[in-house]
Parts: structure tokens; sequence; C-alpha cells
């Protein structure tokens, strides 16, 4: 999967979960709770849908930048670690 397919997966997605808000006359009920199979079928397929493509989108970019982001520690050089000239104390 790449970028656009997931953008691809998300936007279908959604536009599975808006249908039947947006045209209910569509789904009409054909259960005895009056409710509509084909209703709670596209919900049910819109939200793997989002999952799918935004899942992908956060593994991929989100993470990672995160990651990124919270790892910019300067790197430890290796050996020894150069102290400063001792001096010695005078008592005035």
């Amino acid at each position: 999967m790449n970028v656009a397919n997931a953008l691809a997966f998300a936007i279908l997605g959604s536009l599975m979960e808006i249908l039947p808000r947006a045209f209910p006359s569509w789904f009409p009920p054909s259960g005895s709770d009056v409710a509509s199979s084909r209703a709670l079928w596209l919900a049910v397929m819109g939200a793997v849908q989002i999952t799918l493509g935004v899942g992908f989108l956060a593994t991929a970019h989100a993470y990672p930048l995160v990651s990124r982001l919270f790892s910019r520690v300067p790197a430890r050089e290796a050996g020894t670690m150069s102290l400063p000239q001792a001096r010695g104390v005078t008592i005035r």
C-alpha cells in the first residue's frame, strides 16, 4: 500500500459512513428492529476502510516523524571525556 491507496481507502470509508445518513430513503428498514442491513453493512465496512487507511498513514509516516522529533538527542562521542585543567587552590 502507498499513500495514495491509503487516502483512497480513508475517503471511500468516509463516503460509506456518510451515504446512509445523507440519503436515508435509499436504505429502507428491512429487519424487525427497523434497521437497514445495507446501512449497517456500510457503517461497518466504512469504519474498516477508514481504519486501514489511517492506520497505514500513522504507521508509515506519523510514528516515524514523532520518533525522529523526539530522538534529537546529540550522539555521544566514544572515548574519554576531556576535563578542564586542574588549578591549585591558594589561600589569600
